[in-house]
């Protein structure tokens, strides 16, 4: 399991790519996370997460009909969150091969 302070640091990031890939809805971005490996995720996690994103003004986000049940909240990236997503892609690489090389030496 991922820890969750390791977590912390990436999660927001990864939401918005999530969500730059496609218009989508909280509990299908939960679902995305799962079926990538991050299996602790809840909604629980996500929604404030995603509070978080649209105080920050990185995602918008609309109520539209869903073919069965109540209406959706979708999210959307906005021009703020793509510029934003650009710097996170950059650090992420920045962040990883860093890591990578100092783990790289003598783990056995």
């Amino acid at each position: 399991m991922i820890e969750s302070q390791m977590l912390k640091g990436v999660i927001e990031g990864i939401i918005l790519h999530i969500i730059k890939n496609n218009e989508t809805y909280g509990y299908e971005i939960v679902e995305e996370l799962k079926n990538s490996g991050f299996y602790a995720m809840t909604e629980g996690t996500v929604y404030p997460i995603l509070q978080r994103l649209s105080k920050k003004g990185l995602i918008f986000g609309a109520y539209k009909k869903s073919k069965i049940g109540p209406r959706r909240k979708y999210y959307y990236i906005s021009p703020k969150g793509r510029q934003y997503l650009e710097g996170f892609y950059t650090s992420f690489d920045e962040l990883s091969l860093a890591t990578n090389n100092v783990l790289k030496k003598g783990r056995k």
